[in-house]
């Protein structure tokens, strides 16, 4: 699951959305961030671009989760990745994992190493919160369990976060009575390295729109559908199998 640390970055303000890429049912934007200066030593971040893609898709919320949850299954839906691997898992809603990216030319191998955590609000919606996780190399040997780490660029992840709505959906029969889900994904993310910032935004939003695509097209066929999560309401609610941990 991509990303958000709890406390979004201080900006000196915030610039309107730029739509970069849009169909009937997913949609992709941007806009530049204005950090707002270190105040210790007046220093400013290298110049970085918050990306907003949302999709509407058929699912329910336990499916969704659950098809974020399975990090082995992360490379089919998340564009150029290689490798998904659980690290660690400290609740049904808590966990660290990794994902290696390593199929963007000509980007050099990236790896983000995440912190995942989700909660569900009064209105049913769910955010899911990642941040960079700080893995302890003295007294942890979870970065041992990622092979070849040396190789890997890792990628510095200001913030992000997704929103997942439930709505409302027409079934065949002409009620509402089907789960739809509206998912926005927010995102400030430094890739580094010394590629040129103009590509590195170009690749970033074209990865973030095939990722939503793959979502939308791979998520309602999924055996996730058929399961529940203990604490989780749908707006609907159907029998399940409840999911066994």
């Amino acid at each position: 699951m991509l990303v958000y640390t709890g406390h979004l970055p201080a900006y000196a303000e915030q610039a309107p959305w730029q739509l970069w890429k849009k169909n009937s049912l997913q949609s992709v934007s941007f806009r530049p961030v204005l950090l707002a200066k270190n105040p210790i030593d007046n220093s400013v971040d290298k110049p970085l671009i918050e990306i907003k893609a949302t999709v509407t898709v058929n699912s329910s919320i336990a499916g969704f989760l659950l098809f974020m949850e399975n990090v082995s299954n992360t490379p089919n839906w998340l564009s150029n990745a290689s490798e998904s691997e659980l690290l660690e898992q400290f609740s049904i809603s808590e966990s660290i994992f990794y994902v290696k990216i390593d199929h963007i030319w000509p980007l050099s191998p990236r790896i983000l190493i995440l912190h995942s955590t989700y909660r569900q609000n009064e209105d049913l919606s769910v955010d899911i919160f990642i941040r960079d996780a700080v893995l302890e190399v003295g007294g942890s040997a979870k970065t041992l369990k990622i092979e070849n780490l040396a190789r890997f660029l890792r990628v510095k992840i200001h913030s992000a976060y997704w929103k997942i709505t439930p709505k409302l959906a027409l079934g065949k029969d002409g009620q509402k009575n089907i789960n739809n889900l509206l998912i926005e994904y927010h995102v400030i993310a430094d890739g580094r390295g010394d590629i040129p910032k103009w590509l590195a935004d170009h690749l970033a939003l074209k990865s973030i729109w095939q990722t939503m695509g793959n979502i939308r097209q791979q998520l309602p066929a999924q055996k996730w559908q058929q399961q529940s999560i203990n604490g989780i309401t749908e707006l609907i609610k159907t029998p399940k199998a409840p999911l066994k941990k």
